[in-house]
């Protein structure tokens, strides 16, 4: 290989490191490449004069090994992060079936994604955040680690400017703290108790509003935190508000619809009472009666439809009218119903006006309650 060759390899292992670096804690790595190269530069050139000799050759070979253990360690030192590893981790979450499951196990999961030691969820409330959980990767063994997972718990921290926790929430961006000892910013007791060297977090936004936040260090490998870490906490913090939004809805959804049916069965009972002719109806007090001449009485407009029993008017459903009273019963609208059948919702009324005429019913309502009558009699038989 000519010595031309070696200097643009050289010069590109240069530029390869000062765009790997970065700032902040890779800045030593940084000046110690400048002079190694640099070294290595002046080496090169007298070889290409003609003039190096062989102590001048070992030299260079001194100068390219030390190159090479300086970007391995910087190699080492940067996280085992992967967009797969985090992805993997939120659907996981996703199995989760309540919010508090998917907050409990976030911390959890953080860790083993993103290679961080220690993380910790907190939950936002008003103008505090309060420490939830913190997850250890050395499994609380060590005595120091018991008594910070205990101690986190008796927190309530306020959000006071110009705390970084309350430009995170105001900002609703994250942030990574390299000197947290020595951060005016950073709640000095939290880091001063936890021994914290720098830290990374992020804010958990749910239905447009920060619900928690996501710290996470490297306190066991000591390794230094660098924007990636920053970075990969913000995917993961955001993918936890989605599914923690998720969650929250659908555990609304099943309140509701645990009302609505809890509201159809009572009215079923009361249909289901049998008249009592010695049970009276406190009203009025008895008045002389007085007769109403033929020519004054006012008829009553009919009710147009006839008259069935419940399982006499589903009887006469089809397939499709039973599947949509059945999500109509479950407090379903016409446009989620239409949206479950994959139908145009004027079909879904359509539907409705067929049931509503076969059921013998004068509103959706009671077609509702006849068909929840006629399903409790089928389970009677």
């Amino acid at each position: 290989m000519s010595v031309a060759r070696i200097s643009e390899l050289n010069a590109r292992v240069s530029e390869l490191a000062v765009q790997a670096a970065g700032g902040g804690a890779n800045g030593a790595y940084l000046q110690l490449l400048d002079v190694t190269l640099e070294r290595m530069n002046r080496r090169l050139a007298a070889a290409d004069s003609g003039t190096v000799d062989a102590g001048d050759l070992c030299e260079l070979l001194t100068d390219v090994s030390a190159v090479h253990s300086t970007l391995r360690k910087h190699a080492l030192d940067q996280p085992s992060y992967a967009p797969g590893r985090i992805f993997e981790a939120l659907a996981r979450l996703r199995a989760k079936t309540t919010a508090d499951e998917v907050l409990d196990a976030a911390p959890a999961e953080l860790c083993a994604a993103g290679a961080f030691d220690r993380a910790m969820i907190s939950r936002v409330r008003g103008s505090s955040w309060v420490p939830r959980l913190l997850f250890l990767s050395d499994g609380h063994d060590s005595g120091f680690n018991r008594e910070l997972s205990d101690y986190i718990t008796e927190l309530e921290i306020p959000l006071a400017s110009p705390m970084v926790e309350a430009e995170i929430v105001r900002r609703r961006l994250p942030a990574l703290v390299y000197d947290a000892q020595q951060e005016p910013r950073a709640f000095r007791v939290l880091m001063k108790v936890s021994r914290t060297r720098e830290y990374v977090v992020a804010p958990i936004v749910a239905d447009g509003t920060v619900v928690g936040l996501l710290h996470a260090d490297a306190f066991l490998s000591e390794r230094p935190l660098t924007e990636a870490d920053r970075d990969s906490l913000r995917t993961f913090a955001d993918g936890v508000g989605l599914i923690y939004e998720r969650a929250v809805l659908e555990s609304r959804l099943a309140r509701q619809r645990e009302l609505v049916s809890e509201a159809f069965l009572g009215a079923e009972q009361l249909l289901d009472v049998p008249a009592d002719p010695s049970v009276r109806l406190p009203g009025p007090a008895i008045r002389t009666a007085v007769e109403v001449p033929a020519s004054e009485v006012v008829a009553l407009p009919a009710f147009e439809g006839t008259v069935r029993s419940p399982s006499e008017g589903l009887a006469q459903l089809t397939a499709r009218e039973r599947e949509v009273l059945a999500l109509l019963a479950s407090g379903a609208t016409n446009a989620q119903v239409a949206d479950r059948l994959t139908v145009a919702e004027s079909t879904v009324k359509s539907h409705v006006k067929h049931i509503l005429h076969k059921m013998g019913a004068p509103n959706r309502a009671g077609a509702i309650a006849r068909y929840l009558r006629a399903r409790n009699n089928e389970r009677r038989i």
